[in-house]
This record gives C-alpha cells, structure tokens and sequence, in this order.
C-alpha cells in the first residue's frame, strides 16, 4: 500500500495530474475514510508521537512543502512515528507518516524535505486509489484490513507480523498494492520540483540517495515487509546527481527548528541511559553537528532520567553556545521547573516564551499546564478556550479543558470536554459515549443538555460512513 521514503529524481516541467482517472472509482472522500482508518489503528498502538515540538515541526515543513507543490484540494496531515527504522509513508487522504529514524539520519533540513515531498506526490497523484483501480479490487472491503495491516507492520515484527495476517484481506493487500517503479518515477519527479520550488538543496538528494541505499542494505533483513523501503539504484542516485551538472551550487542553511527537532527525535526514540551515554560520549569526544542542539539533547536525557538541576545547568550551556534562545530551549525550561514543582515559575517562563515566539503551540500547552498546576483553574480554562478559537481542531486542547473541569468539579463539562478530544482524533464511538456519560451525570441544566443531546446527534452521523 504505502511506505515508500525514496528520494526524488530529475525534474520535468510541467507534470501532468495522472491521477484524475482513478477518482471515478475511489473518491477524495472515500481516500480520506481510508486514511483515517488507518490513523486510527496507528494511534492505537501507540506507534505514533504526540510530542508536540516533533508534531508542529513536521507539520510546518510539510506545509511549506504542500504550499510549493500548489496542492489546495488536499488538507495534508504530516505525523512523526516513534520507530529507529529509516523510512517514511503516505496514507490515502494526505496522511503522511515520518519515521524518527529517518529525521536522525538527515544530515540537512533539504534531506528531510525531499522524503516528504515524495510521500506529497504520492497522495496528489492518487497512487492509492490507481492501485485499487488496477487491482480491481473494491475499496470498502480493504479499509478494516489496511489499518490492521499497517499497524501490524509498524510494530516491527517482521514475519510475525506478517504470519499473523497470512490468509487474510490484510496479508492479500499487503502483497498487491506495492508501489509500481512507474508510481515511484513519477513521485520522484514531482517531488523534486516540489522541494525546488520550496527553497531547499538539490545536492541534498543524490546525498541522502546513498545514505538512504546503504541503511536500506544493512537494516533490510530486519525490516517489516510492508513498510520496507524499495531498494534506491544506482541508477536513481546517478539521474539525480546527472541534474546539478549544469546548476549553480546553493548551500541552504538548516533551521533551528530542524536541528532541535532532529535531536528531539533521537532523544525520544532512546530509552535515558541509553540517551545519557550517547550524547555525553560525542560531547566528549566532540563528535556533534551543532553543539547548542546537542546540549539540548542532553539536557532532555537528563530531566527524563530525573536530574532536574542537571538538566538545568546544562539548558544554560546551549543557550550560552546558541547565543539566543528558541522555543525548544523555553518549551525545555518550562518543564523543567514544572517537574521541579516551581509552577510559578515554569508559568512565567511559558508566558515569556509564548510572546517570544507565538508560533509555538508546545509553548501554549505549557501555559495551560502550569496554570493547572498552580491551581489557577479560571486563568487556564480561559487560556485553553482563547487557543482553541486560534486552533479547533487541536484535540489536546480539549483534552485540558477535560482535566480543567474535573478539577472545579463540573462532571458534565469534563465529559464534554472528553468527547470533543475524542472526536477530533476520529474516535467517535469513545466521543459517544463521553456524551452518554455527560447525560448521566444528575445535571438537570435544560440547555447544557440540549447541548450535548444535539451534539451526541452529529457525532452518530459521523458515525455511520464508518460501520459501511
């Protein structure tokens, strides 16, 4: 079906849309089901990453990358999954999953972007859906079984995975809908003028091609089957190298915001020792990148593993080795002190922090967070309401709101709350039954009920194309 993290190939102006023709048989809204389907088994299993920080990066890079492709048509979700393997995949209706394993290997931002400007074309070229259609199989009856095939396979167990879905509708599509060459050719081509179009280094892709090949080489005998990598020929690596033989050199600066998330992804993906002896045996031996993000880093191992001050001392080294600070270093600073238990504290410097950098939705969060735990309740149910008019669809908004209104104590509220969270992960049947809790809870407000009465309405609605 998916899973595919090749890199782009030569360029050619003025590549057609081949993927009108399939729409007739697999609808925008039908890929989209799909797609969600799928999350929702992912979510689940708990392979995919909420940190914050790893989510709004992914998420404003892809859109950066979405906005040069001059898609419009597609709402585009981009998601880390916490997974050391190198790879990256599309699920129809513009889900994009990124491995952490694959930003750890990026040496530069442009590496990281030609990936998921590959995995764009894929999903505007409606690969999915053309596969259905040469397959000539019926959609409705696959979407169950991807889902269950996919997280199957994210789990890393390899033929047992595998075993486990022999003779059925997963294991049936699993062995069908692979990437043909000619999908893989035309999502290299149309990545590539992507990423051009977007700003970032076209030397950056014969680059990670070889990398991307040799990791491939070694890694794939323990690879799952279904999200295992094409291989990357040489062929492919020598047509990319092939177009910057008459282009100007361009350097493109990596982000910060790539350098902090690309070392918060291999934090998260260490268990604290493991992270504690890493990244204090490059420092000492000097082998890093860029130093102030690999303070970070350690500074992050250092607090998960329980060492507050330690983790403090060393935040102050990569701010004095930055220079400057950066929403990762305030996000970071915040939560120290929080598990310092100094709310105060921590609230002042998410407040700081937030007006410094709006942008960061972390930084917002960890308002709401150290407001709750300084027992200001009013000031962080009125926070959490004002994000949400700036962000609705952001369930861990609501998520807060929950544990807001448990604390004053208003049960109704606090499912309400709970189902809004649930619902905007597409987890409806769970949003429902918050909603029948909220009914059962001795609140005889008349509109608060018809509130959830009318509400509880809507999400069977949206119930119902999911049970077809």
């Amino acid at each position: 079906m998916l899973a595919i993290s090749l890199m782009a190939a030569p360029v050619q102006a003025d590549l057609p849309n081949l993927g009108e023709s399939s729409q007739e048989n697999l609808s925008p809204l039908q890929e989209r089901q799909i797609g969600e389907s799928a999350m929702r088994e992912l979510r689940r299993s708990g392979a995919m990453s909420e940190d914050p920080e790893l989510v709004a990066y992914l998420r404003q890079l892809g859109g950066r990358l979405q906005d040069a492709s001059g898609e419009t048509e597609t709402s585009f979700v981009f998601f880390p999954m916490l997974d050391r393997s190198i790879n990256a995949f599309a699920i129809p209706g513009g889900l994009v999953g990124v491995h952490t394993g694959l930003i750890v290997l990026a040496q530069h931002e442009s590496e990281l972007a030609s990936v998921l400007s590959h995995e764009i074309a894929h999903v505007t070229q409606h690969h999915f859906a053309r596969l259905l259609e040469g397959q000539k199989m019926a959609p409705w009856m696959t979407l169950a079984a991807i889902g269950l095939a996919i997280v199957a396979a994210s789990k890393g167990s390899g033929d047992v995975a595998m075993a486990s879905l022999m003779g059925s509708q997963a294991y049936m599509i699993q062995r069908q809908l692979d990437y043909t060459y000619q999908f893989e050719q035309e999502a290299d081509r149309i990545g590539m003028q992507t990423l051009q179009k977007a700003g970032f280094d076209q030397a950056a892709m014969p680059m990670f091609f070889e990398r991307m090949q040799k990791s491939t080489r070694l890694g794939e005998g323990n690879a799952p089957e279904f999200l295992r990598t094409h291989p990357v020929s040489y062929k492919r690596i020598s047509d990319a190298q092939s177009r910057l033989k008459d282009k100007p050199y361009q350097q493109v600066k990596d982000s910060l915001d790539f350098l902090f998330a690309r070392e918060k992804a291999r934090f998260l993906q260490m268990d604290e020792q493991d992270a504690l002896n890493y990244y204090r045996k490059t420092l000492s031996e000097k082998k890093y990148t860029h130093l102030p993000a690999h303070l970070y880093g350690l500074a992050q191992a250092q607090l998960a593993a329980f060492d507050a001050e330690e983790a403090w001392a060393t935040l102050q080294k990569a701010k004095q080795a930055l220079g400057k600070t950066h929403a990762s270093l305030e996000y970071l600073a915040g939560s120290i002190r929080l598990s310092q238990k100094r709310p105060t504290e921590a609230l002042q410097i998410f407040k700081d922090g937030s007006k410094r950098f709006p942008a960061s939705r972390a930084l917002v969060y960890g308002e709401i967070d150290a407001l709750i735990a300084n027992n200001q309740l009013a000031d962080a149910l009125a926070s959490t309401q004002y994000a949400i008019e700036l962000y609705p669809s952001d369930a861990y908004l609501y998520q807060r709101i929950s544990k807001i209104q448990g604390a004053r104590g208003d049960v109704i509220r606090q499912h309400q709350a709970q189902a809004e969270y649930y619902s905007r992960l597409g987890e409806y049947t769970a949003a429902i039954e918050q909603l029948q809790q909220a009914q059962n809870t001795g609140n005889n407000d008349f509109y608060l009920l018809s509130a959830v009465e009318a509400r509880l309405k809507e999400l069977k609605q949206l119930q119902m194309p999911l049970s077809k």
